[in-house]
């Protein structure tokens, strides 16, 4: 049952409340004989509904003082959107900007704090999305599990605009964010929204994990690389290319490989990461289903509105009583 009171014990009040229906509260009016009036069969009626709503109002006070209130509880929901894991690269070389400068160049601006900015934006424009928030360097850290609040997910964003440390290593950041969608049914579609400047060598044993995962998860992949103009592009090999030196390559094609709806876009520059963010938002939009949690809600003030207009009721009919027989 839902109905709850913080202060039961004021429903033993409610005893009062059969005081109307055994005594009148009119005031009584002489007359010489009682037989000669002839016998009022709507006074009578009148008399007990006023009656009956007087222990109504008593009532409803003794509720209101009662403290009644809905439990909170969890509604299923139904829209159209995503579960996506936002997952943060907060490696040194974030602290760059686009031009490859370490906070410095011709940019006011690093990577960290522009992908930061556009990303709250994103969420702020998802309104029907459930976000998770999960950031990594040399080793991840869980910040917001699937939350659809919205507020909580852009402040925990905007905090990831701040300076990085360590190295970049994915793998680890990867088995995370899919962690989210472990033991939930899968309604709407699973994204792991990857927003990195670099990639590390992945060990044959964990990158065939990470693949089962995907599968076992159903999830998709999208890569924003933040690209510096010296860096190299994910679709072309460069020369004597090797996994230590070319780890972004191998990783693209690695993610290819999975089997799994995947793409990667390449920014290198803000508006280029701006119209990547967008392109993602036009991606996923499937038919989603999410619980989410309604607060405890009070319901003295009612009680208390109900109680006035009977209240207000009883008045009225008071000035209408007769004081006096006009002999």
């Amino acid at each position: 049952m839902n109905l709850a009171f913080a202060q039961p014990w004021g429903l033993l009040l409610g005893l009062f409340a059969i005081i109307p229906l055994i005594k009148s509260g009119q005031k009584p009016i002489s007359y010489s004989s009682l037989v000669l009036l002839p016998e009022d069969r709507l006074s009578f009626w009148l008399d007990l509904a006023l009656r009956i709503l007087a222990s109504l109002t008593a009532l409803l006070i003794v509720l209101g003082m009662a403290g009644p209130y809905l439990k909170e509880q969890w509604v299923d929901k139904i829209g159209s959107g995503a579960h996506i894991v936002l997952l943060v690269d907060r490696s040194s070389s974030m602290n760059e900007n686009f031009s490859g400068t370490y906070l410095g160049g011709t940019s006011s601006e690093s990577k960290s704090a522009i992908a930061s900015r556009l990303l709250a934006e994103f969420v702020e424009r998802r309104k029907q999305d459930l976000f998770a928030v999960v950031t990594f360097s040399a080793a991840p850290i869980y910040v917001l599990p699937l939350t659809q609040d919205h507020e909580a997910v852009r402040s925990a964003i905007l905090a990831l605009g701040g300076r990085g440390h360590g190295i970049t290593n994915i793998a680890p950041g990867l088995a995370m964010a899919l962690e989210h969608f472990s033991g939930k049914p899968v309604t709407g579609s699973r994204i792991v929204l990857l927003v990195s400047d670099g990639a590390a060598r992945m060990e044959p044993e964990i990158a065939e994990s990470l693949r089962q995962i995907f599968h076992d998860e159903q999830a998709a992949l999208y890569w924003i690389y933040l690209r510096n103009p010296k860096g190299g592009k994910l679709t072309e090999a460069p020369k004597n290319a090797n996994e230590s030196t070319s780890p972004e390559y191998y990783l693209h094609q690695y993610f290819e490989s999975l089997g799994i709806p995947y793409q990667a876009f390449e920014a290198d520059n803000p508006k280029a990461l701006q119209d990547a963010i967008a392109i993602v938002e036009s991606l996923e939009n499937r038919p989603l289903v999410y619980q989410e949690k309604l607060p405890r809600q009070d319901l003295s003030g009612r009680c208390y509105g109900a109680a006035l207009i009977c209240l207000l009721v009883l008045l009225a009919f008071q000035t209408l009583e007769v004081k006096a027989w006009n002999l």
